[in-house]
């Protein structure tokens, strides 16, 4: 049994946790994570079930799980491509057309 703060802090932790991540775990990603803020024993006092508890963390923390389910922005770099120089050579022999010379 459980009581709302004890749910409260539980469903904040959880969703730092998914935060940090980047991605919210499944249930077998959790078992095995080391680093999880609530034992999974402590998930199924407080919550009942796994999935219950992401479902809770969804609606009691919606700023936290914007961040949770926003795509990621890759950053790609770009690539400067040298542009080749072409040198134009003018004939000597070119009259003008003002005066009508060869230049």
């Amino acid at each position: 049994m459980s009581n709302l703060r004890q749910r409260k802090k539980g469903l904040r932790d959880l969703a730092m946790y998914f935060a940090e991540k980047g991605k919210v775990l499944s249930q077998q990603e959790y078992i095995d994570a080391t680093d999880k803020p609530i034992p999974f024993s402590g998930i199924r006092n407080v919550f009942r079930s796994y999935s219950r508890a992401v479902v809770m963390v969804e609606r009691s923390e919606p700023e936290l799980w914007e961040m949770i389910k926003a795509p990621k922005a890759t950053v790609t770099p770009k690539v400067e491509v040298a542009k080749p120089t072409v040198k134009v050579e003018v004939p000597k022999a070119i009259k003008s057309k003002e005066d009508g010379k060869d230049i």
